[in-house]
């Protein structure tokens, strides 16, 4: 009798001792409480940022010993991004509701059980706001493009300064404006200048180049500072680029002007 008792002892707290799981910890609040760092205090509810609890209901809470939902990641410490990773499988094979992250096009999508949809987001429009001081020489018939920016402002990092080529983070209309001065010096007779905004675009929705042509007529044998300005709207895809280039046919070398706010780029996405 005394051996049955015993033997019905060890099988009684052999089921509780199953019944939770604590790793780190010698009082687990759930089925599995795993204690990161072994801090935790019942007293002080910000030290259970680090658990990982698995209730009773199959919550799981990671930061948090009371999940209200089937995982629940609000934290104290506020930690609580979740990561997503890509997958190959196709929407019926990871089944409705699955989530999945896009390196590509860089949103996420979901499945409703038969296409990945993705999910709608708002990303900053570019914006890109630079000034030339670089004092670029151009020779005489040459088109060149216009590089040496110092940039002011660029949301997206879209706006590659050194080479002047602007790179569209996202497919939209953007409104493109550029002016330049050159330094002062004698023009030819019949002389003129092209400034052309142009875009490597294959879209069929979008003009490729925008050019504006300014022209002197007559002799010119005193000092004159040559400037102008050209605009443009582009309809681009995604990664599509944009370049602003001069032309000048003034009969000699010509270089811009020191003064940087007189050489200005502007590009803005809609």
């Amino acid at each position: 009798m005394r051996k049955k008792l015993i033997l019905a002892l060890f099988i009684g707290c052999g089921m509780w001792m199953q019944a939770q799981v604590g790793i780190n910890m010698s009082a687990p609040e759930g089925t599995v409480h795993i204690d990161g760092q072994k801090n935790t205090n019942a007293s002080i509810p910000s030290s259970y940022y680090d658990d990982v609890v698995i209730t009773p209901a199959g919550n799981v809470g990671a930061g948090t010993k009371s999940p209200k939902t089937r995982l629940d990641l609000r934290s104290n410490e506020r930690l609580n991004a979740i990561g997503i990773g890509g997958t190959l499988q196709s929407a019926s094979a990871a089944k409705a509701g699955a989530l999945r992250y896009n390196s590509g096009t860089q949103d996420l999508s979901y499945s409703n059980g038969t296409s990945w949809i993705t999910l709608a987001h708002k990303t900053s429009n570019d914006f890109v706001d630079a000034e030339n001081s670089s004092v670029q020489s151009f020779a005489d018939g040459v088109q060149a493009a216009v590089t040496g920016w110092t940039k002011k402002t660029d949301v997206n990092s879209s706006f590659n300064a050194g080479t002047g080529a602007f790179t569209a983070s996202k497919t939209g209309v953007y409104i493109v404006s550029f002016t330049f001065s050159l330094t002062s010096g004698s023009i030819a007779n019949d002389s003129r200048y092209e400034t052309l905004i142009q875009t490597n675009s294959t879209s069929s929705t979008t003009n490729k180049v925008f050019k504006c042509v300014g022209s002197y007529p007559g002799t010119n044998t005193i000092g004159n500072r040559v400037a102008g300005n050209c605009s443009g709207i582009f309809n681009l895809n995604q990664g599509d680029n944009i370049t602003v280039s001069l032309n000048q046919k003034l009969g000699s070398s010509k270089t811009l002007d020191t003064d940087a706010t007189l050489t200005s780029l502007s590009i803005f996405g809609l």
